[in-house]
């Protein structure tokens, strides 16, 4: 599993636990940002890691307050890059999966492989998340249902499961 760490990213320790406690091996890597060689130099890594892993895991936290244009923006911006568009796709091709989680679930929406299964341009049609107009914040344990399985996510499931999972949204 590899899991590209972002600016402002903060749950990369606990997934790095899930995964390891299912058997996984993973693979962490910092981005680097501060100047245009770090870029073009984690581009090539992220790029190298991608290819030799099953999973892409994007973390998430409340980079940029949470916001929906903020830390999913910047994550979507890396692979958008030539080098990371094409390892993604190879990922998938090799029957690779992707999983993202709050920033990390943002930029796969704004990268259109939510819904779409590939990386396109956005259009007015496109999905998005929206700001919270509740204006605060929610924690709790929350009943979720099963209405498909045809992920490779939840093969072991059945439509109609329900599960407790917590879930943190601002």
């Amino acid at each position: 599993v590899f899991i590209p760490v972002f600016p402002g990213t903060n749950c990369e320790y606990d997934s790095i636990r899930a995964f390891s406690l299912a058997g996984a091996k993973t693979d962490l890597l910092v981005v680097r940002n501060n100047t245009p060689s770090a870029i073009q130099e984690t581009i090539e890594a992220m790029a190298r890691k991608i290819k030799e892993a099953q999973i892409l895991m994007l973390p998430g936290g409340f980079s940029a307050g949470g916001e929906p244009d903020g830390g999913g923006k910047m994550i979507a911006a890396f692979f958008r890059h030539p080098q990371l568009t094409e390892a993604v796709y190879a990922l998938l091709q090799k029957d690779g999966l992707i999983l993202g989680i709050c920033d990390g679930f943002q930029a796969l929406i704004k990268l259109g492989l939510l819904p779409f299964g590939q990386i396109c341009e956005r259009t007015s049609q496109s999905p998005a998340l929206t700001l919270n107009r509740i204006g605060r914040h929610l924690s709790r344990t929350v009943t979720t249902r099963v209405v498909t399985n045809r992920s490779p996510w939840l093969q072991f499931c059945q439509p109609g499961d329900l599960h407790q999972i917590a879930v943190s949204h601002t």
